[in-house]
This record gives structure tokens, sequence and C-alpha cells, in this order.
């Protein structure tokens, strides 16, 4: 069953040479469903945090996800 946490949004992005770059915008759990990447961040799903820049990795997203 789906929690209301799985529906927050976060942005997906990888991590470069050049910075930053998006590759999406999806919920918790479709951000959870990409495979896993060493090179891929994830905007904090609090929209007050992922305003100020705080970026997260997949364990932490998990763990937020779980915790809900």
């Amino acid at each position: 069953m789906e929690t209301q946490r799985t529906h927050f949004i976060v942005e997906v992005s990888v991590d470069g040479a050049s910075g930053r770059k998006a590759v999406g915008i999806m919920n918790m759990r479709q951000a959870l469903e990409l495979p896993e990447l060493p090179f891929l961040s994830y905007t904090h799903p609090d929209p007050v945090k992922a305003a100020a820049g705080v970026v997260i990795s997949r364990q932490e997203l998990a763990g937020l996800m779980a915790h809900h």
C-alpha cells in the first residue's frame, strides 16, 4: 500500500565533472525504482529543504520513505 509520503516530489540529478544536471522530477517511489547508480542524487522531499538546495543519497531517500 502506498503512503502519502511516496507522493512527495523529488528532482533526480546526475552528478558529474561539470556539476549536477537534472534527469527528471518524480515522486519518491518512482525515484527509488530507478537503477542504483552512484552518480545519482535527489533533492530532499521537504519543499523547504529542497528549495534550500539540500541533496540526499538514495539510501537517505529510502530511509525517509521507510520511516513515514
